[in-house]
């Protein structure tokens, strides 16, 4: 039960007849478990060692430490051990990927060709991520990527980080907005940008794939995946700044108190803030555009505000948006 801290079968059996003796000398635990007076010794100070029991007198007494003591400062040492393991397992697959990509520099980039090999290349880079999956959308689309939305419902319900930037003019297309709406109730943390540079999907910040050109007839049917190198760090850099560009959409709404505030207004707020245009707006709350004007000048005013822009700062501050 114990080996995994570092100790062997004798000496845990040795660990359990000291804790029911006020002490115990070699020969005892010799006589006790059928060994020789050195094996016992051997045992007895491997303990000492390891921080679970004490020596004193002549002839030698060993005495056990509290095990919530010792055994937790052994576990906690093991643990720290295992942690720097794991530090170092990182860069030595760090060397052996650079080594590898130096004799084969094809394996930094591979060319995907057809409909098909696109698809199934991008389901394998979904379900095999572990913790997390960035991407960036933008149109064109060819077909309605069903399967994409399944697959990262899939992701988001074994607990893998989900973060898009989406371009402002995918939530304004009909039939777009809405499946945002329900990743983003399912967890998937979405903002937007007026554009995003190009479409990619990023599962583990370990390989990444992109459309191999914009040209809409080609957008799904050739694409390259860019495995773990420089090439990859600059992809996640380039995720990052127009992540902290963007603005949340479909966002839960904030816990802060607000009791003056509806849930329509809520609403209408996050839609504000992500920068959608009137029309867009409208179509999203199920209003005419006269009635979103009026709503918004409502709530410009509740919030002491003299324009939509002075009122989305006014929301930010008081932790609305």
């Amino acid at each position: 039960m114990l080996e995994p801290v570092g100790l062997d079968e004798g000496a845990e059996r040795a660990y359990r007849l000291l804790l029911h003796r006020l002490g115990l000398s070699p020969q005892e635990l010799a006589d006790a478990h059928d060994l020789t007076a050195h094996q016992a010794r051997q045992s007895l100070d491997r303990l000492v060692a390891s921080g679970l029991a004490t020596v004193t007198g002549r002839p030698a007494r060993y005495t056990a430490i509290d095990p919530r003591h010792g055994l937790t400062a052994l576990i906690r040492a093991r643990q720290a051990e295992l942690d720097a393991a794991t530090t170092a397992l990182e860069s030595y697959a760090a060397e052996y990927h650079e080594r590898v990509l130096r004799a084969d520099p094809r394996r930094l980039v591979e060319v995907i060709e057809g409909p098909a090999a696109v698809a199934d290349r991008l389901r394998d880079l979904v379900v095999g991520a572990e913790q997390e999956i960035l991407a960036f959308d933008t149109p064109p689309y060819l077909t309605v990527p069903s399967s994409m939305a399944g697959m990262e419902r899939d992701a988001l319900a074994r607990g893998v980080t989900v973060r898009a930037v989406y371009a402002a003019e995918v939530l304004r297309l009909p039939g777009r907005a809405e499946p945002v709406k329900e990743l983003a109730a399912l967890g998937e943390q979405a903002r937007v940008v007026p554009r995003v540079p190009l479409k990619m999907v990023m599962a583990d910040r370990r390989a990444a794939m992109i459309p191999l050109t914009s040209n809409e007839e080609s957008v799904r049917t050739a694409a390259v995946l860019v495995r773990q190198s420089r090439l990859c760090d600059a992809l996640v850099e380039l995720f990052e700044a127009k992540w902290f560009q963007g603005a949340p959409v479909f966002a839960p709404a904030p816990t802060t108190d607000r009791p003056d505030l509806s849930p329509a207004e809520q609403a209408l707020l996050s839609l504000l803030n992500s920068g959608f245009k009137d029309e867009a707006i409208a179509r999203q709350l199920g209003v005419s555009e006269r009635t979103l004007r009026r709503r918004t000048a409502e709530l410009v005013e509740r919030l002491g505000a003299t324009s939509r822009f002075q009122a989305g700062a006014q929301a930010v501050r008081r932790g609305w948006v």
